[in-house]
């Protein structure tokens, strides 16, 4: 109760105590005495109840403070598993990719003008690990359909816009330490020694690998592959493996199979550059292969120092044991230097000669005597690394195409590339 009322009720008690005359009764002056008693009790009630009252605004107060400072802990609690979840889903995904701008001539015996062109390549991929043992990932490219030898994609065609294709999906499963399952399109499991051009390293497989070893001592690898799926007749495809052993000196050895199955008397498949040197035979409208492919490699590599510089020698012998001519090829190279830090460099040198059924075109590198088999001749490279994920590289083609064959060809092909990676 407020001052001004306490003060009313004192002043009426007063006023009734002093109004009565000495005459009035007794039992008035008992009555009002009783009622004075009541409205003491009754001021002392209103008191407590004020400081009730009062005690009441401040727990009021303080519950609101609290459920205040609930909602802001709840926000942050959230905010926080919200970045959290966000930052472990972060650290799950890796981005890559990596960008080629190109300036290539050609000179060809027997071709009156010579070629130049400039082409890029784009790839963007991703891998996502999504438990301790297994990952997927995709990559998507530019390039060509119908062209699986190339991501490029040439300046031309009044600046119409690049076709992006999809360049990798996989799924990687590892059950145990040393061990890969890998599953969909994906890179070549096999080992490859130096700058060996028996095989086209934009050619992406497609099906199932197996990866077993590690970075020193045995390992071995298996794959099934697709190449082309027909609905009425045989698939063809291609089964293999590999074994091999890198020894602590710094010598890798390693011999593989390769079995395309359903080649012989098939249909060329419909790739860009086909057939690409291999023999064929004309079967009522289109062409067909005259040869099955079992090609046996043998590979063999040395990295190690001369002078203080990094230094790797290389070579590998295949052969085609499904035919009886013209089945086998070799290489020899060497690689100076490691393009790696700004800074560094390297330069290399490879000879090769590949006859016409040594290898499946399908495989074969394209870049090499114009892409087609029975080729030989030197590939030179040099490479230097300018600043961090930045490099420069001239590469030059000194080939025969077709040697030893009417169509016999001197083919010079010069690149010269700018990459950045990131």
């Amino acid at each position: 109760m407020s001052k001004q009322i306490r003060t009313a009720i004192l002043a009426l008690m007063l006023s009734a105590g002093g109004a009565g005359p000495a005459a009035v009764a007794a039992e008035a002056g008992a009555e009002i005495a009783a009622l004075q008693a009541q409205i003491a009790a009754l001021l002392q009630r209103v008191e407590e109840l004020e400081r009730t009252v009062a005690g009441t605004a401040v727990l009021h107060e303080r519950i609101t403070a609290v459920e205040a400072t609930n909602e802001r802990q709840t926000d942050q609690l959230a905010q926080g598993l919200a970045a959290t979840t966000a930052m472990g889903w972060a650290r799950n995904v890796r981005w890559k990719g990596d960008l080629r701008y190109r300036h290539e001539q050609f000179e060809v015996e027997g071709v009156t003008s010579d070629r130049v062109r400039q082409r890029i390549r784009a790839r963007l991929g991703l891998e996502a690990k999504l438990s301790d043992t297994l990952a997927a990932g995709f990559q998507i490219a530019t390039g060509e359909p119908g062209n699986p030898r190339s991501s490029n994609a040439t300046l031309d065609d009044a600046n119409l816009g690049k076709q992006i294709l999809l360049d990798l999906a996989y799924v990687d499963w590892r059950p145990r330490p040393g061990l890969l399952v890998t599953a969909g399109k994906q890179k070549q499991p096999w080992f490859r020694a130096g700058t060996s051009m028996f095989f086209d390293s934009d050619v992406n497989p497609e099906g199932v690998a197996v990866q077993y070893g590690g970075r020193s001592g045995p390992f071995a690898r298996a794959w099934g592959f697709w190449l082309d799926e027909r609905a009425a007749a045989a698939d063809t495809n291609l089964l293999g493996g590999q074994l091999g052993y890198a020894f602590g000196s710094g010598v890798t050895v390693a011999a593989g199979y390769w079995d395309y199955g359903a080649v012989a008397d098939r249909q060329i498949l419909g790739y860009s550059g086909a057939p690409a040197g291999n023999s064929t035979y004309d079967c009522g409208t289109q062409r067909c292969y005259r040869h099955d492919y079992d090609v046996a490699v043998l590979d063999a590599q040395w990295s190690g120092q001369l002078g203080g510089r990094p230094l790797t020698l290389f070579g590998g012998y295949l052969e085609n044991l499904a035919v009886s001519h013209d089945g086998s090829g070799y290489d020899l190279g060497l690689v100076v230097g490691r393009a790696g830090d700004p800074g560094s460099w390297e330069a290399g040198l490879l000879w090769q000669q590949v006859e016409a059924d040594a290898q499946f075109g399908a495989l074969y590198e394209s870049d090499f005597a114009d892409g087609l088999t029975q080729g030989r001749g030197f590939v030179l490279h040099g490479v230097w690394v300018p600043a961090k994920n930045v490099n420069l590289r001239a590469t030059y083609f000194v080939n025969e195409r077709s040697y030893d064959r009417p169509a016999e060809a001197d083919y010079r092909r010069l690149q010269f590339d700018l990459n950045l990676k990131f």
